[in-house]
């Protein structure tokens, strides 16, 4: 790229300036993967108000804020609003403020980002999307630099503490789904513990980097090297996502990519029915293949419709018949409040107490589980109507991101649909950062003939 590229990338065309600074800021946002959360936070702070010094250097407010953009605004943010409005009625307002700061980016940074939308041209944004795919793939390359390292970890044997803390009977008494189920918690908490960071997170933002690379490849120029790293990049996360098992964004992935394909018409018909059977071809054979695969799949049929018993033993629990308690106890609460809520502060207090009594498994006091679901989030926080604006928000990006014939950003946020749906991702930073970022990109979106 030529110096004066990278100047206007910048914003360094003239001379250092406030937003010059500020755009700097915007490309360090976007690499959040690789950032603790102590440094998230901070930047975040200083993001914001050189974002606020823009506007104010640029014209004054009601030069820039006319009825299309006030819309908008409503629409992204009514939902919260109503969060904010039920710590009126929630009895742990301490709690509920802590929720709400937690989630408050997803608010402020689309915002921030809308009201200087001046500043970021097409060229601008499509560098923010590739260092966030950049970002992501030195954040998995360091995982898998450390399992190199610590590759016992997927070979050696069940310790006596493994089987004593699952409650398991002797190893040689210990059939191979127990022992791969294990080793599955094993990596996982190894990984979690690594980076900070839950391995559905991490699928979601791999689900978005396989598709950004796809859609390089088929509609920008690449030389030889460029097609070779793209489709490192995509085999890579893909192996990576099914190491870690992830699921729910594996699912999401082939889910997001086939609507993606057939709405944006990337292929004829005969040739999407094609990509779907060898897609799912390939799924059908590394299920077969990959035990890791194979074992989370597998307890999924098994346990769909069982809620886990009250014992403490590993034959009790697993990650999905908990999800069923989870769903269980978050349909009763949200059966019971659907109007209003419980308010925001007290939703945590009442599933825990749904828990013990009307399941009674010990599993669910190790630790606080939330409802694993965003959309019951905003059903059992705040009612019906807080719901309903989400989804109304949702639903005005993805009117936008079709019209505008943009595929990856509808990628991006059918994926996100997708995975709410057994994840509270707005409620942890990585989640939080990943979705005001991609919606803050749908609102600056701009109509090309590519559809980048």
């Amino acid at each position: 790229m030529k110096l004066n590229n990278y100047k206007y990338l910048f914003g360094l065309e003239s001379e250092f300036s406030i937003n010059s600074l500020f755009l700097i800021c915007s490309y360090v946002l976007s690499i959040f993967p690789l950032l603790s959360f102590g440094i998230r936070s901070i930047l975040i702070a200083v993001w914001v108000f050189l974002g606020i010094l823009c506007l104010i250097k640029s014209s004054s407010f009601s030069t820039i804020m006319d009825k299309t953009d006030k819309s908008i605004i409503v629409f992204l943010s009514t939902s919260f609003v109503l969060l904010i409005f039920s710590l009126w009625y929630t009895e742990n307002i301490s709690d509920g403020v802590k929720r709400l700061v937690q989630m408050f980016p997803i608010v402020l940074i689309p915002i921030i980002f809308y009201l200087n939308k001046q500043i970021f041209t097409k060229q601008r944004i499509d560098w923010i999307a590739n260092l966030f795919c950049l970002s992501v793939l030195v954040f998995v390359l360091y995982q898998i630099l450390w399992l190199g390292f610590n590759f016992d970890i997927l070979t050696n044997d069940l310790s006596l503490t493994e089987i004593k803390r699952n409650n398991l009977h002797h190893l040689n008494n210990i059939n191979q789904d127990q022992i791969q189920q294990v080793k599955i918690r094993r990596l996982r908490n190894f990984i979690t513990k690594l980076v900070d960071s839950h391995p559905i997170y991490q699928g979601l933002w791999m689900s978005f980097v396989i598709y950004f690379n796809y859609h390089q490849l088929k509609f920008s120029v690449n030389s030889v090297l460029q097609k070779i790293v793209r489709i490192f990049i995509i085999c890579l996360m893909f192996f990576w996502m099914l190491l870690i098992s992830s699921r729910m964004p594996l699912i999401a992935t082939f889910i997001a990519g086939i609507m993606t394909v057939i709405l944006f018409r990337h292929y004829n018909l005969k040739k999407v029915f094609l990509l779907c059977g060898i897609s799912f071809g390939c799924f059908c054979i590394l299920l077969v293949t990959l035990k890791p695969m194979q074992t989370r799949f597998v307890e999924i049929l098994d346990n769909i419709f069982i809620l886990p018993t009250k014992g403490n033993d590993i034959y009790n629990y697993n990650s999905t018949n908990v999800r069923v308690g989870i769903y269980y106890c978050s349909g009763i609460i949200a059966k019971d409040n659907w109007l209003f809520g419980l308010g925001v502060g007290d939703v945590q207090e009442n599933l825990s107490k749904c828990y013990d009594q009307k399941i009674g498994a010990e599993i669910y006091q190790w630790k606080d589980y939330n409802s694993h679901n965003q959309y019951l989030f905003f059903l059992i926080s705040s009612g019906i109507v807080a719901l309903f604006s989400f989804c109304c928000f949702l639903f005005y990006c993805f009117r936008k991101v079709i019209l505008l014939g943009n595929s990856y950003l509808f990628y991006v946020l059918i994926i996100i649909c997708i995975v709410m749906l057994t994840e509270n991702i707005i409620s942890r930073s990585d989640g939080v950062l990943f979705f005001g970022l991609f919606t803050s990109l749908i609102l600056l979106s701009y109509k090309n003939k590519t559809g980048i």
